[in-house]
């Protein structure tokens, strides 16, 4: 994941390029996507399956970067980090109802993932890289729209009224994407 040309690149300079170059977008996401770990594993006994939880604060991570605004007055990493804590708890809190559980989830007592040596950091962007090569594969073009729509951080009726069908079509949409990439990459 990433590139070796902006590996060195200030988060700034990325945040600038992301938009419009694929491989500043990825390195961003690469960079990040310890630290999307390290908060999954802290819900590692909660009803919620581990790689869903990271799958989802990926998701957030992404929608992050497309609609991270510096004048708001929060960094990007604060913001990232919202971001893909609230797509989890999100999650959890769905997982919760699911399992009849609706109990406080318990934020405490779990171990931190050990920081990622420069091996795993080399993974995890190939581990990226193929995630975003496989979506256009993976993906059908409703799909692709409904997940591009929601990342830019659309909500189901808005996704909905600019795609002609309903929030329904949306949530479908959206639970077979995670399905897919589930499948093909974990």
């Amino acid at each position: 994941m990433g590139c070796e040309r902006y590996s060195e690149a200030p988060e700034e300079i990325l945040l600038k390029l992301a938009p419009k170059d694929e491989e500043a977008y990825e390195e961003l996401i690469s960079r990040y996507l310890p630290s999307i770990r390290r908060i999954a594993a802290i819900y590692k006994n909660s009803p919620a399956d581990r790689d869903d939880l990271v799958s989802e604060g990926i998701l957030g991570l992404m929608a992050a970067v497309r609609t991270y605004s510096p004048d708001k007055g929060a960094s990007f990493s604060t913001y990232a980090g919202s971001c893909a804590a609230n797509r989890m708890r999100n999650a959890l809190k769905k997982a919760q109802r699911i399992n009849g559980r609706e109990s406080p989830m318990d934020e405490n007592g779990s171990a931190e993932e050990p920081g990622a040596s420069p091996e795993k950091i080399a993974i995890d962007r190939e581990f990226l890289r193929e995630v975003f090569a496989g979506i256009p594969a993976v993906l059908t073009e409703h799909e692709r729209n409904v997940l591009g729509l929601y990342l830019a951080g659309e909500s189901y009726q808005n996704i909905a009224k600019a795609l002609g069908t309903d929030k329904k079509s949306v949530d479908n949409a959206l639970a077979r994407v995670r399905r897919k990439l589930r499948a093909r990459f974990y």
